[in-house]
């Protein structure tokens, strides 16, 4: 097992070199990518139109609110859709090389969580920078962070184990994503849609990953009941997708 995950790191390494490896700028890529994603969320919703939503008393209140919730969610789509479409990008490796498929699972997690670390420390710097306060509610940040990267990983791991049979959920995956975005209050505060919509709060898994955390950046407050929502859910998606692997690995392999 310890070879496995050696092999794992080394393959999600690999990929951020290679990602970058024919453009100017390199690797400084992981940096400028969140740096410019942030910058521009804060500039053209809290300076330019002034969005403070009755949140926190700052110009930057719209911000403080956007940046956990939008760097949590692209981490997540970009995460679940490369997962899922692992036995199609690794299939010829799947078929030379001998090691266990969720090698290659843990290898494109590694490499997406590196980017989403990245970008997180931008967003707490964004804080530092603004004069937010940041207390020690703050050492559960990069629990709140690994529990949205479980949540991806395994249901990524799901939607991966049925492409190979069901080809045109690779299509139906980014719609299903884009659709889940738009009905998470990430842009918009809950209370927009909570009066005439609420089971689209109540109902949504991604909503008790990123409460916690829009929480934590606006009032330095941990939601310990969200958090332990999230951790039943991560459990119970963990069962399910160890099952389903271990259930359908062998069938996969003679069909791709």
């Amino acid at each position: 097992m310890k070879e496995h995950f050696k092999i794992a790191f080394e393959l999600a390494f690999r990929d951020l070199r290679e990602r970058y490896v024919n453009t100017s700028f390199g690797q400084l890529w992981l940096l400028i990518s969140p740096l410019v994603t942030i910058l521009i969320y804060t500039v053209i919703f809290s300076d330019f139109m002034k969005m403070r939503m009755n949140l926190v008393e700052s110009k930057y209140a719209y911000s403080i609110y956007l940046i956990p919730g939008l760097l949590s969610w692209n981490f997540f789509a970009v995460a679940v859709s490369r997962i899922s479409n692992t036995f199609f990008e690794k299939a010829h490796l799947i078929k030379k090389v001998n090691i266990p498929t969720f090698v290659y699972y843990i290898a494109t997690f590694i490499s997406e969580f590196v980017i989403y670390i990245i970008s997180m420390v931008f967003g707490v710097l964004f804080l530092v920078v603004i004069g937010q306060h940041i207390g020690a509610e703050f050492l559960w940040l990069p629990m709140l962070m690994l529990l949205v990267g479980m949540f991806a990983f395994f249901l990524g791991v799901i939607f991966s184990l049925f492409n190979p049979f069901f080809r045109d959920l690779k299509e139906i995956i980014p719609i299903i994503l884009q659709l889940w975005f738009w009905m998470t209050p990430i842009i918009y505060v809950k209370e927009l849609i909570y009066h005439k919509y609420p089971f689209l709060v109540d109902f949504n898994p991604f909503y008790y990953f990123i409460e916690p955390m829009q929480t934590l950046f606006l009032y330095s407050k941990v939601l310990y009941k969200d958090v332990a929502v999230s951790f039943a859910i991560v459990a119970v998606l963990a069962v399910l997708a160890v099952w389903l692997y271990k259930k359908m690995i062998a069938e996969i392999k003679d069909v791709i």
